[in-house]
């Protein structure tokens, strides 16, 4: 059964830029009334989520942030200041994505958990309280709540205690599933007596506690009154009789039950994650056969945020037990948790992995055809990852992460029925995860280096300039690959922090060489197409160069042909501001995107850099000498200027200078190099 949500907590929404200091973009109505602020207040966009986590709680918060960076979002529970400076509790679930603007973003949900703990707090007082009264005592202690209209009781076995909670006692007319009906009368009038005034009394009255079977007990109370209001809003009482020690069968029954009702997901009847792990180790050791198979399954309903906003919640939890019936129906399912929102993990066993496979397919298709019928127009899916154990003794959490690791590796896929866990997962995570908490330490340490490789005339083998590139140093003096942790960044957006960091490293370089008298030569500088989002972008970098005091001509921004995929017209806007300003612009590894001659006859370029791919062969082809040469002829009708990218033998630069090319850069000349021996080998 459903559970009932008359009292439904309050949950809202709202999207933040973190690449942008986490500021509020996108709310709902809900967010508004959580927090106290005005739609109008957010909608100015100076209010960031971050802010609204407590100053005390920030630091660790924005810990869990970054952490949870590389895996698109997690779960936190921590306070919320509000419009007026009042603090709330909340459950906060973020899933990240990137934005419109390039920039990493997060949805936010949150959840007013505020009278959740404050009534989790009160009973744990009372529970306190109660257990000290009854560790020397066999009676029966209670107390009302007249203001919550809610009953709690504990009695004492054998040094032990029971506690139990009833809400709406009176409102709901809980007191008639206990009270003898023919005592009934008796009983209610001493409330009402002890809620008008604040009184003592007592009285007979037969109950059944516990459902021992109904027993004769001798009740005494005193009710008492709020100092504020002067009305009674506590009754506090105790039940005698000579049989108040229960059999210690009943005893266990009702622990268990309450256990149960403490491990089980109100909504689905799984159970949540805590009690999962628990079992799942249990029955790992009870059933785990090495000759079949035993995996953990982590599946989440894409889109499921569709049906909450669109049908209202109970549509949506309506979903979520359907889709906990098709886990305990599949035939191979163990154990099953529902962790929170719509994120479910089981425990599954078949013959072997493909029939487990097939069958965790089948279930997807049962519940995804049934979601159909419901909603038409929808296209319910479902992602899940598969991890499969090796043994019954495996870290059930750890075998949580990794099915949770298959399960984004094939999100949004409908035609893979589940992602497989795979060392290489983990593997690339953790270096993910490293290089991105590594990086400012990098950069402050030093250990992000500025390189230069030179660029020549081919036939004179003057210097003509230079190209600017990032090296990152290990600890032991060797150097990671470019390749090792230039896409990390670019998909983490810190890409964008280094870049500025390399070029400002180069006007520095500039600054200093015209100081010295040294020759100055253009350095080309590369920029990721994540700049292009960035509305100050060309502000901030003519800001820098008029900071430094370099001449702008001097300066070469480099942005690659998969650039010309994306927004183009802003694009286009920037390079003609930048060239306004008297910097150049080049296109970088020109030919190995997918951008049009027509693109790049209408763009604001000066130099196309052609990708060494045009000149692997050249030395043994003719067909590519004569391909590049009509590649060069047509860019050259767009008056743009042509330097070759990665020439590595003499015969390649004797071809391309006898049809008529003048500059290249490659491991002919030189590789690229610390700024200090290209100081001392070229100026």
């Amino acid at each position: 059964m459903l559970s009932d949500h008359k009292n439904k907590l309050l949950s809202g929404k709202c999207k933040a830029d973190i690449d942008n200091n986490g500021v509020i973009f996108s709310f709902n109505k809900n967010f508004c009334l959580l927090t106290g602020y005005s739609a109008e207040q957010l909608q100015q966009g100076n209010i960031s989520f971050f802010s609204l986590v407590p100053d005390a709680e920030r630091e660790a918060y924005m810990k869990n942030i970054a952490e949870y960076k590389s895996e698109g979002g997690g779960t936190f529970q921590h306070g919320l200041v509000k419009a007026d400076g009042s603090i709330i509790d909340v459950v906060c679930n973020t899933e990240d994505f990137i934005g419109e603007n390039g920039h990493i973003c997060s949805e936010f949900t949150i959840m007013d958990i505020t009278e959740t703990k404050n009534k989790e707090r009160t009973l744990e007082k009372q529970k306190l309280c109660l257990e000290m009264m009854t560790e020397n005592s066999d009676e029966v202690f209670f107390d009302y709540n007249a203001v919550t209209d809610t009953f709690t009781i504990n009695s004492s076995e054998n040094g032990r205690d029971s506690v139990r909670v009833y809400n709406n006692y009176l409102t709901d007319h809980v007191y008639e599933k206990f009270v003898l009906p023919s005592d009934i009368p008796i009983f209610m009038s001493n409330v009402e007596a002890a809620l008008a005034a604040p009184i003592k009394g007592d009285f007979s009255c037969r109950i059944d506690i516990a459902k021992r079977g109904l027993r004769n007990y001798r009740i005494a109370f005193e009710s008492v009154t709020d100092p504020v209001t002067d009305k009674v809003d506590y009754i506090y009482g105790i039940l005698c009789t000579d049989d108040v020690k229960v059999e210690r069968a009943v005893y266990d029954s009702t622990q268990r039950e309450i256990e149960r009702l403490s491990s089980t997901d109100p909504v689905t009847g799984l159970l949540n994650k805590n009690a999962f792990v628990e079992e799942c180790a249990r029955k790992l050791k009870e059933v785990f056969n090495e000759n079949e198979s035993f995996a953990i399954c982590y599946s989440d309903i894409n889109d499921f945020s569709y049906i909450n906003e669109n049908f209202g919640y109970e549509a949506g939890d309506r979903m979520l037990f359907d889709f906990a019936e098709a886990i305990r129906n599949s035939g191979i399912c163990v154990v099953g948790c529902r962790i929170y929102s719509d994120y479910f993990v089981s425990l599954y066993t078949a013959s072997d992995r493909e029939k487990l496979t097939e069958e965790i397919g089948n279930r997807n298709s049962a519940f995804t055809a049934m979601q159909k019928n419901k909603y038409p127009l929808s296209d319910m899916q479902i992602s899940c990852g598969l991890y499969f154990l090796r043994s019954a003794d495996e870290d059930i959490n750890i075998a949580i992460d990794n099915a949770n690791l298959a399960r984004r590796s094939v999100k949004g896929s409908s035609d893979i029925p589940g992602g497989v866990y795979t060392e290489r997962m983990r593997t690339k995570r953790s270096h993910d995860q490293a290089i991105a908490s590594e990086i400012w330490n990098a950069i402050k340490s030093g250990c992000i280096e500025l390189f230069l490789q030179p660029k020549f005339n081919i036939e004179t083998r003057e210097i003509i300039g230079a190209e600017a590139l990032t090296r990152w140093r290990n600890p032991d003096g060797s150097y990671k690959l470019p390749y090792e942790f230039i896409n990390v960044l670019e998909n983490v957006g810190y890409i964008t922090q280094v870049d500025f960091y390399i070029y400002e490293q180069v006007l520095r370089c500039l600054a200093k060489w015209k100081k010295e008298g040294k020759k100055l030569i253009p350095i080309s500088v590369n920029f990721s197409r994540k700049h292009n989002n960035y509305p100050d972008f060309v502000d901030r970098v003519i800001g820098l160069a008029d900071f430094y005091r370099v001449d702008k001509s001097l300066i070469e921004i480099e942005v690659t042909e998969s650039c010309f995929t994306q927004d183009v017209k802003n694009l286009f806007h920037n390079m003609r501001k930048l060239r306004e300003q008297g910097f150049k612009v080049d296109i970088d590894d020109f030919g190995t995107g997918y951008s049009s001659l027509s693109v790049l006859i209408d763009a604001p370029v000066d130099i196309v850099k052609v990708d060494k791919v045009f000149i692997d062969n050249i030395d043994s082809n003719e067909r590519s000498r004569e391909y590049i040469n009509q590649i060069c002829n047509l860019i050259r009708s767009t008056r743009k200027e042509i330097i070759f990218e990665g020439v590595e033998t003499e015969q390649q630069a004797q071809i391309l200078a006898r049809s008529g090319h003048t500059m290249a850069q490659g491991w002919l000349f030189d590789k690229a190099i610390p700024v200090g021996d290209f100081e001392s080998k070229y100026l």
